[in-house]
């Protein structure tokens, strides 16, 4: 039986919304769930919202990490917070995947020293852009600076993850840019660009911002600080859109009426748009499965996280990346180890 170790503190939304979403999660999906927090506070929430704690446990937790405190401070000023505790529970085998919305810094310092990463690679937060055609974008938000041989790598493990997640044979891979030309972009991109045509992966070269939306590669590979600010810029389009068509529709009572017929569609479309459809973004690299979940979800952005984290699990890619490991590191430009053809 799987079992899934739940933050539910730190993050802007109310804990209520990840109980809930938890308690949707076990109901649907039929998995354990332990539940990491302020005990008092989690065992409000089921009394006063009438909850089922069917195959729910709770952990304690005295204090919690906030989005001020700094990166280090999960293993050291605050080794009792909710996250340190659900870390150290997935380390030694008390889960089988751990999710939180709470500082991502933070989840990337306790994951590396927690839970430790696989032998020679660098995390990376891997997100799922909401359109219709589901992209990979690594990293989108753990390292702020990277080399040219970490991209190569994001390239190898997104391309594991997204062939054993979305069942694609061969997924492409694209270097985000500011242009398609070879020749675009700082020494990082150009560097990257060149190590990337060698490696082992099916790569179609720069790709640029409005490329994510089309699908033209199935991992777009990036640094963090870009990959965030694509990702939120993505994530705030997309809301903005399906808010302006529906105020549009609503202006009128010709309008509302023309818009009954398309109240399925318009739900669907947006959708589409919804990050929360795709789950939470898995810490690559990390030597078990540890998921971030956006600040501001609600139960069923939750609910699917957790879906979304139980497949990966059950898939096995994280075997999969430490099988590959010595195909994955490269350095000062060089694999390191024998390339698998």
């Amino acid at each position: 039986m799987i079992k899934m170790i739940l933050d539910v503190m730190g993050q802007d939304a109310p804990a209520s919304e990840f109980i809930r979403g938890a308690v949707d999660a076990v109901r649907e999906y039929g998995v354990d769930m332990t539940l990491v927090g302020d005990e008092d506070l989690i065992n409000d929430v089921f009394i006063k919202e009438d909850l089922s704690m069917e195959k729910i446990d709770v952990m304690n937790a005295e204090s919690f990490i906030t989005m001020e405190d700094g990166a280090m401070s999960v293993v050291k000023e605050k080794s009792d917070s909710s996250m340190n505790r659900g870390l150290k529970l997935l380390a030694s085998g008390g889960g089988d995947a751990f999710l939180s919305a709470g500082n991502s810094g933070a989840l990337l310092a306790g994951a590396t020293f927690i839970v430790r990463r696989i032998r020679g690679l660098r995390a990376a937060f891997g997100a799922t852009l909401p359109f219709d055609f589901p992209t990979l974008l690594v990293d989108s938000g753990a390292n702020t600076v990277v080399t040219p041989a970490d991209l190569v790598s994001f390239a190898k493990m997104g391309r594991i993850y997204c062939s054993s997640m979305y069942h694609r044979p061969d997924p492409t891979v694209g270097l985000l840019n500011n242009g398609t030309e070879e020749t675009k972009g700082t020494p990082l991109q150009k560097e990257a660009y060149e190590l990337l045509k060698s490696a082992d992966v099916n790569f179609i070269g720069n790709v640029e911002g409005f490329d994510l939306t089309s699908g033209k590669a199935d991992v777009v590979v990036c640094d963090g600080f870009t990959g965030n600010i694509a990702l939120k810029t993505a994530e705030a389009v997309g809301r903005y859109a399906s808010k302006s068509l529906e105020e549009a529709l609503g202006r009128s009572v010709l309008s509302k009426a023309a818009a009954l017929p398309l109240r399925k569609k318009l739900r669907e479309t947006a959708r589409r748009f919804d990050p929360s459809e795709y789950g939470g973004a898995p810490l690559l690299g990390i030597s078990k499965p540890v998921v971030k979940i956006h600040g501001s979800a609600d139960a069923r952005a939750v609910k699917n996280a957790i879906r979304s984290a139980i497949y990966y699990v059950s898939t096995g890619v994280i075997y999969e990346i430490a099988r590959n490991s010595s195909t994955l590191v490269y350095k000062d430009g060089a694999p390191v180890g024998k390339e698998k053809k």
